[in-house]
């Protein structure tokens, strides 16, 4: 299996794709996330509260339905890196 490795993005990327998913997709707003692997059809989950930087090296956004956080890369419209 040929899997690529992310690229590194600097902290301030980091909170400008947060600060920029925050901007478009206010606490309530319904998107759609792969919770596991990008594979087959993403679900709708609520933004529960807004995206941050996780622990200094991911951006993540929490959602409700008892996935957690989900890393913004697995974000429907957002950047897979």
């Amino acid at each position: 299996m040929n899997r690529r490795r992310p690229k590194r993005i600097s902290s301030e990327q980091m909170s400008l794709q947060c600060e920029a998913f925050n901007a478009a997709h206010p606490v309530g707003s319904t998107i759609r996330v792969w919770p596991g692997e990008r594979r087959g059809d993403p679900v709708e989950v609520e933004v529960r509260y807004p995206a941050q930087v996780l622990s200094g090296h991911t951006p993540v956004v929490y959602v409700t339905g008892g996935h957690g956080c989900i890393a913004l890369t697995h974000v429907e419209g957002q950047a897979h890196r």
